[in-house]
């Protein structure tokens, strides 16, 4: 109880301290030319109650892990008027123990070798505006626009962690090659993108859409390749999601609107290779998303939900059809010096197809949260504490891992 301590007064200090964060630097170069230098970050301490992993030796459930589960730092402005640009990097899980419940309880089991951070490249993209309503094209290394909680940040969500949906999407659309233990492999969602996208605003009602074709690395080889197409249409009533076109979500606005945005995701991938360390992987025929979700926020309501099908035809004639879905709940309580108390809880599944040929077989995944998220300074200063627990079936000879912890966590943004 000691460590719980001292990581509690370690993190509400750290709030205080930097409560008064604001935006970063920005330089001007002339008309329509500038600059912006940024920094996030989001620092967590977790406590792991629960936790039983089959076949795991030597785990000590009561321990604590402190680390930075989110470092980013970048750069972004305008080489004209109409032309944008962005590049920003990522340090992630700095100081992470390897075994550590969050990822038990997300479903990514990990017991064997540490887990030691990378540092990459998290997006480098220009976007034209042609026309800022009609014609926004992005072009470099970036998301491709579908399924919801993938496409949103990590510091944007109202749970502890991003959802089920993030994960298992990502996985199955833009894949993660096992780079073994050299540490090269990244499951940030990125991929090199051409996307079109606009932002219609009428009375009580807006349209957002964008569609991309991108060259997904992950599942080519030397002789199987075909571009990822990928195409998301929203509909807001309402208060519009976003003010104008942007390659970015939130999932609350702190009681300021009052609207309702309805989803639609679609994503395919003809002839590719699921690469795999010491073999030449499996081969599939087609690879494809559906996808649907949901944002209400209705004054001091935030509601989040999305349900995605991932389908999968192998070239063997096998095929599966896997199923994730989530919904999310938060109501914000606004303190009289401006900052937000803000109650949230969240619940996922992951259900593999029955058939056994997913790619995680028939390791079902569920997760819930609920905790309390304090916003100092909105999202540029923010004090997070939650009680999470996830359960992963089937994972080691029809025996079940699961995981809880608590989390406390600060996050900040210059």
């Amino acid at each position: 109880m000691k460590k719980v301590g001292l990581t509690v007064a370690s993190l509400t200090a750290a709030a205080l301290i930097t409560g008064t964060a604001n935006a970063g630097p920005k330089f001007y170069f002339g008309e329509g030319k500038d600059l912006e230098i940024f920094l996030m970050g989001q620092i967590w301490g977790i406590y792991g109650t629960n936790v039983d992993v089959p076949g795991a030796t030597g785990l000590k459930e009561n321990k604590g892990d402190i680390y930075i589960r989110r470092g980013r730092f970048g750069f972004k402005g305008h080489l004209m008027k109409n032309l944008s640009w962005k590049i920003w990097f990522a340090h992630d899980n700095l100081g992470r123990d390897d075994l550590n419940p969050v990822d038990i309880a997300r479903g990514a089991v990990k017991t064997g070798g540490l887990n030691y951070s990378k540092f990459e490249v998290w997006d480098a993209y220009f976007t034209w505006s042609y026309d800022k309503t009609w014609a926004n094209f992005s072009l470099g290394y970036f998301r491709p626009q579908i399924g919801k909680e993938s496409i949103t940040s990590g510091f944007a969500v109202i749970s502890f962690e991003k959802g089920l949906p993030n994960f298992y999407v990502r996985r199955h659309i833009i894949g993660k090659p096992d780079t073994g233990n050299s540490g090269f492999s990244s499951g940030n969602g990125r991929i090199f993108l051409v996307n079109w996208g606009g932002l219609y605003k009428s009375h009580g009602w807006s349209l957002n859409w964008n569609l991309g074709v991108g060259d997904d690395q992950n599942y080519t080889d030397s002789k199987n390749w075909s571009p990822l197409v990928s195409a998301r249409v929203a509909v807001s009533i309402g208060d519009p999601e976003m003010k104008k076109y942007k390659l970015g979500y939130k999932q609350t606005y702190f009681g300021r609107r009052h609207g309702i945005t309805l989803g639609l995701n679609y994503a395919h991938q003809g002839e590719g290779i699921d690469r795999k360390v010491g073999s030449s992987g499996k081969e599939f025929d087609k690879n494809e998303m559906y996808g649907a979700d949901i944002l209400a926020n209705y004054g001091p309501v935030d509601f989040v939900a999305e349900y995605d099908i991932l389908k999968r035809d192998w070239s063997d004639g096998t095929d599966y059809t896997d199923k994730v879905w989530e919904v999310k709940a938060a109501y914000n309580f606004k303190l009289g010096n401006g900052q937000i108390i803000q109650p949230a809880v969240s619940y996922g599944v992951f259900d593999p197809d029955d058939n056994g040929n997913s790619i995680y077989k028939k390791k079902k995944n569920t997760n819930w949260d609920v905790g309390i998220n304090w916003y100092i300074q909105k999202q540029r200063a923010k004090v997070i504490l939650h009680y999470t627990s996830g359960k992963v079936e089937n994972y080691r000879s029809g025996q079940d891992a699961k995981a809880s912890y608590v989390g406390l966590g600060f996050q900040f943004k210059i």
